[in-house]
């Protein structure tokens, strides 16, 4: 858990493809249909940096933003989202550690980027299964905006076992029927493909 001391943070590298879609849709008010401040959207125009901090609020804005307004409010569209622009991102930026090796190596990556890389909150660990794989992320301070980061998770992660290889891939999250009931601080990510 964070200290009151520290702000939540996430890294740039999260908030680039958020910032590409809001910057390249110009027939929409950001601010009136989606909420963003004025504030938000000089520093999105000015250029979102990969490496660097930015408080973990604009990531939720900014997200709940492209959620809402391009996203429809729909789960399969974030789950979209997650497999296409966010992973083909992520992928540009750490093409190496995110596609070479075995399923095991790929999975600890992702594990170790998510703790400390990409966020400065919860953590994340696995282990190997029977049929696969299975990860806890944890965050005392609450899942970003679970309602569409939940199925952008789990897009990202099938996206990543394509780009591996790995046959008959599958993702689930069970707390994903829980997003809209309750804050949620713990997610199970089951993951499955044909060894």
């Amino acid at each position: 858990m964070v200290d009151s001391q520290t702000s939540l943070k996430a890294k740039g590298a999260l908030l680039i493809p958020l910032a590409l879609i809001i910057n390249s849709v110009k027939n929409v008010d950001w601010k009136s249909a989606a909420g963003l401040t004025d504030e938000d959207l000089q520093r999105i125009r000015k250029g979102i940096l990969a490496s660097q901090w930015y408080e973990r609020e604009l990531l939720e804005r900014m997200a709940v933003a492209v959620f809402k307004v391009i996203g429809q409010s729909k789960p399969e569209n974030a789950y979209q989202f997650g497999f296409g622009v966010m992973a083909e991102t992520l992928l540009k930026i750490y093409r190496g550690p995110f596609t070479e090796g075995n399923p095991e190596e790929l999975l600890n990556k992702f594990s170790q980027f998510w703790n400390g890389t990409w966020f400065n909150s919860g953590r994340i660990e696995f282990s190997m299964t029977d049929q696969g794989a299975l990860s806890k992320l944890t965050d005392p301070n609450g899942i970003i905006c679970p309602v569409c980061f939940v199925p952008m998770l789990r897009g990202i992660v099938m996206r990543l076992m394509k780009e591996n290889g790995l046959k008959n891939g599958k993702v689930e999250i069970p707390e994903e029927a829980l997003v809209h009931k309750e804050k949620l601080t713990t997610l199970t990510i089951k993951i499955s493909y044909d060894k």
